[in-house]
């Protein structure tokens, strides 16, 4: 399981309700919009594998890191959720993020003055995940890390 993986002592874990996977990232965008997106999820939902953690690294590297993440294995089914979510946000006219895409779960926040970290191996083999659904978030900076609120859901047929 994800969530019992060793974490150093100073990062903040993401609480196991809040683990997701991140297929794209919009920004701040108007109510409105967000309710067409949520109209258009179930659109989105097709059956999707289990997935294999590839290995854990810290973001975006050891000497300063802000997040440590599992990295997914590279899936043809994950990228083609990722390109017909596109297909839907450029129908919508909502912004795109720039970044390619690179399937991971955070699973712990570093504070922002954290010192570098020795990159220890942590066994992923066995490992496995599996996602029921494709969600709307927002998420709220805060303090302790971000919080999210599921703002509109599809349920994901079983494979």
């Amino acid at each position: 399981m994800l969530s019992a993986l060793p974490s150093p002592p100073i990062a903040r874990r993401v609480p196991v309700d809040q683990l997701h996977l991140t297929v794209a990232f919009l920004g701040t965008i108007s109510a409105c919009k967000g309710g067409l997106l949520g109209y258009e999820l179930p659109s989105l939902a097709e059956a999707l594998p289990a997935f294999r953690p590839e290995r854990i690294e810290h973001w975006p590297g050891p000497a300063h890191p802000r997040l440590t993440v599992a990295v997914l294995a590279k899936s043809e089914a994950l990228f083609a959720l990722a390109a017909r979510l596109k297909a839907v946000l450029e129908k919508l006219e909502l912004p795109m993020d720039d970044r390619a895409f690179r399937p991971h779960i955070t699973l712990a926040r570093f504070p922002r003055d954290a010192s570098a970290l020795c990159e220890l191996p942590v066994p992923v083999a066995g490992l496995t995940v599996r996602f029921d659904t494709l969600a709307l978030y927002s998420s709220t900076l805060a303090r302790h890390g971000a919080r999210y609120s599921q703002l509109a859901v599809a349920a994901l047929p079983g494979d």
